[in-house]
Order: C-alpha cells, then sequence, then structure tokens
C-alpha cells in the first residue's frame, strides 16, 4: 500500500508538470495575418471611370407669388398635390380689384363717349384741336388704368406655370401676402437632376475628357441603373470644398417616386484624348498610396510568401481616382490597395475576398 507521505509527493508532482505544460502552452507566439484587398499594376488605358456621390434635384423648381398684395382668400391644393399646368391654386379676397376695376371701367367708358363726341364736332370744326387733344389723351390714360385694373383682377388668381407637384406650401388662407412673398414651391416630376461635386483637379483636365457614358443610381433603389446624360457644369467653385457642381439630366422609370433630396452615385465612364504618351503608364488607385516622412510609397505584396515590403514612388498626374506612377512600380507588380494604413514592413497578410 502507498504511503500517506508518498501520495502527497505524487501528487505535488503532478501539479509541477502540468504547470510546466500550461507555460509552454502560453509562450508559443499567435502569427497575425492580416487580410489586404490586393491589386495587380496594370498599364493605364484612356478610359477612366469616376464614380460621383449625387443628391436629386427637380428639373425645374419654382416658388409662385401673387404679383400683388392682398389677403388669401383660398388655397386649393397641399404640399403633395400633383398639379397641372393653368390649375388654379390659390386666390386673394377681391372685393376691392372689383371696386377699382369697376371704377375704372366707367372712367374709360365716360372718355370714349368723349372723345367719339370730339372726333365727329372737330370735323365740322366745331370744337378747338386743343379740346381735342384733351379728349384723345383722357382716353390714353383711362384705358392704361383699365388696363392696369384688368392686370391686378388677373393677377388675384394663382395658376400653376407647368405639370408638377407642390413641394412647399408657404402661407395659409387669410395671410396679408406681398408680391414678393412665396405661396407655394412647386417642382417638376419625372425627368429629374443628379447634382454632383466634381473636384477641381478633374475640371482642369475637362478639355480633355470625352463622356462615353453615365448612369444613377439611387441610395434608396439600387436594383435600378438609370441611363444619365450631361446638362451643365458651374463655373464658380465652392469656396471650401473647392469642387464645381455638375448636373447629370435622367428620367425614372414610372414605377419610381423620384423626388427631390434623394441620395445615390452617378457612375461615369470617360475617355481621355490625350497624347501617345500617357497610354501605357502605370496608374494606381488613390487609396493605395501612403506618404510619411520619407516620401510616398505602396505596400508591395511577394506573392509567394505572402509578405509586404515597403516600395518607394513617385507620383505623376492624377485624373478621377487614380494616380499615374513615373517610378517605382512595373506592370504585373502586386500591390496592397485596402487596408494599407495597418501594415508594417515584413507582415504577412491574406488576400481580402469580396
Amino acid at each position: 500500500m502507498i504511503s500517506k507521505t508518498h501520495l502527497i509527493i505524487l501528487i505535488m508532482a503532478a501539479f509541477s508538470i502540468l504547470g510546466g505544460c500550461g507555460q509552454k502552452v502560453s509562450s508559443e507566439k499567435v502569427e497575425v495575418i492580416r487580410p489586404a484587398k490586393l491589386i495587380e499594376v496594370t498599364a493605364s488605358s484612356n478610359i477612366k471611370y469616376f464614380n460621383f456621390p449625387a443628391v436629386v434635384e427637380a428639373l425645374s423648381s419654382k416658388e409662385l407669388t401673387f404679383q400683388v398684395s392682398g389677403q388669401i382668400e383660398k388655397l386649393n391644393v397641399r404640399e403633395g398635390s400633383e398639379v397641372k399646368q393653368g390649375d388654379v391654386l390659390g386666390t386673394l379676397v377681391q372685393r376691392d380689384f372689383k371696386n377699382r376695376l369697376q371704377t375704372a371701367q366707367t372712367q374709360f367708358n365716360v372718355a370714349k363717349l368723349d372723345f367719339e363726341r370730339a372726333e365727329r364736332l372737330i370735323v365740322e370744326n366745331a370744337i378747338a384741336q386743343n379740346v381735342y387733344d384733351q379728349r384723345l389723351t383722357q382716353l390714353n390714360v383711362t384705358t392704361a388704368q383699365l388696363d392696369t385694373a384688368n392686370k391686378a383682377m388677373e393677377d388675384t388668381v394663382l395658376l400653376s406655370p407647368f405639370d408638377g407637384v407642390v413641394a412647399v406650401k408657404h402661407s395659409e388662407e387669410l395671410d396679408t401676402v406681398s408680391p414678393s412673398q412665396a405661396v407655394f414651391t412647386i417642382q417638376t416630376e419625372g425627368a429629374a437632376e443628379a447634382l454632383v461635386k466634381v473636384p477641381a483637379s478633374l475640371v482642369t483636365h475637362s478639355k480633355q475628357i470625352v463622356p462615353i457614358e453615365s448612369h444613377v443610381v439611387l441610395d434608396s433603389a439600387t436594383q435600378y441603373e438609370m441611363k444619365a446624360r450631361f446638362v451643365a457644369i458651374s463655373t464658380l467653385a465652392d469656396e471650401r470644398s473647392q469642387t464645381f457642381d455638375v448636373r447629370f439630366g435622367f428620367t425614372p422609370p414610372e414605377k419610381l417616386t423620384i423626388l427631390p433630396g434623394m441620395t445615390g452615385v452617378v457612375h461615369s465612364t470617360f475617355r481621355l484624348s490625350t497624347d501617345a504618351k500617357s497610354v501605357g503608364q502605370i496608374a494606381i488607385p488613390l487609396s493605395a498610396v501612403l506618404s510619411d516622412s520619407d516620401g510616398q510609397f505602396v505596400w508591395k505584396v511577394d506573392t509567394q510568401t505572402m509578405t509586404v515590403a515597403r516600395q518607394n514612388i513617385q507620383v505623376g498626374a492624377g485624373v478621377g481616382e487614380t494616380l499615374t506612377i513615373d517610378s517605382g512600380l512595373v506592370a504585373g507588380d502586386t500591390i496592397v490597395g485596402a487596408g494599407a494604413s495597418y501594415l508594417n514592413e515584413g507582415m504577412k497578410i491574406r488576400r481580402l475576398e469580396n
């Protein structure tokens, strides 16, 4: 039989062995392999692709005002209402305008009768020439006053200038408004525009850019790719961002309801009409290039060992989302295109699958 002393010794020895094993396991290093998006360097072509964040705007938007001052009697539409060209959107209280129109009409009728009488008498030399001239002047004055009163009466009715939808209702019934005060904002439906901000570096090369095709994809309807066309570019840059507004027109499918303020992306394909020297240069994405006190560089990948090494580069001109490389890389090199900022010299990586 094992004595009590021997049993204690055996238990202590077992714990010692187990403890030693634990220390051995914990001292082993776990190699960290970071995922990274890899890019094979290729020679550039004169076809470029651009993706611009976009905001939808109405093709036409207009603030509607009454052309005369007065109190609003009736508003016939609300926000979101669809309207047709010529629809009556609202009216002012017309009592004073009717009174002025009636007075102007009466004065015109009197002046017209007086002038017609003067026309007959002047032929008979029954009145002086200056009297005839006075009657003619009075007729002209009252005619203008009648036209003004008629126009003011017409302006008490607010009409829709085009087919569209009421975007904003600025006033309410019984409000007193002036000719400069907006009552409604209406916007066109159907055809719309996508507004994008283009960097000055791209505008600089605009004379070399030949549009091939563009499409709008809305964040709220990514399954639809709507063909777009270049409409206009502003000539004044935003003071803070130094970007220029560019508009692309597009027509959404009838099944989609497109409203101003919706967001999306404009995907554009362009051809650069540059000289032959630019075709065949090395081009890489902006996201692959890093900078420090020693200059600009990329992480070049050894595809056999899947480790990275710093590769200094000389960067040339950039258009859009790519940069041309004057030296440091050749076609066929593999570099890290995304996740480069987290790497160190000699670090092992694995290819990030899409």
